[in-house]
């Protein structure tokens, strides 16, 4: 038993240190996040996307993975980027391309890229005021969106191990 206890107490103190390092965002992207509201023709899908980010505190250095699907055409200018800072429902000025600001885009794909951000990006993104907006010819304003938000920390899931093992002796 008191095994289980140091396992857990070394646990509480490393994880830690290893989460102020990375911290990982997972996110849907979709028309209905959208402001205004995209407009997508009856009888075309729905278009769709998700967001991975992960993003280094140590050295400010972000990377991302975009993947969309579906949209009404392809990915035009303004493109493809982070905006904010603004929460859910509100719009903002870009922040970073995702396309390296060189539309056309196919329909459907994948963004993939990473930049430096400064301290003031690092603290809007760290409180959940960047979205993801793609653009296309008919709908200029963003065709589908998401809010970048955090995905649940390891450490709670790894707290949670170890509360059942505590139970389990």
């Amino acid at each position: 038993m008191r095994r289980v206890y140091v396992f857990v107490a070394v646990l509480a103190l490393v994880s830690p240190a290893v989460q102020a390092e990375m911290i990982g965002f997972a996110f849907p992207i979709d028309v209905n996040q959208t402001v205004p509201m995209a407009d997508i023709p009856a009888g075309l899908p729905t278009p769709f996307g998700d967001g991975v980010v992960y993003y280094n505190t140590d050295t400010n250095f972000l990377e991302w993975t975009i993947t969309y699907q579906d949209l009404t055409g392809m990915i035009v200018s303004p493109g493809a980027h982070f905006h904010g800072p603004a929460d859910y429902g509100q719009t903002a000025g870009v922040q970073i391309f995702l396309s390296n600001g060189n539309p056309p885009e196919p329909a459907t794909g994948v963004l993939q890229g990473s930049t430096t951000l400064s301290e003031t990006q690092e603290a809007q993104l760290l409180q959940g005021l960047w979205y993801v907006n793609i653009h296309t010819a008919a709908n200029g304003p963003g065709e589908i969106r998401g809010q970048v938000v955090p995905e649940p920390a390891s450490f709670a899931m790894l707290a949670i191990g170890a509360v059942v093992l505590l139970r389990r002796r």
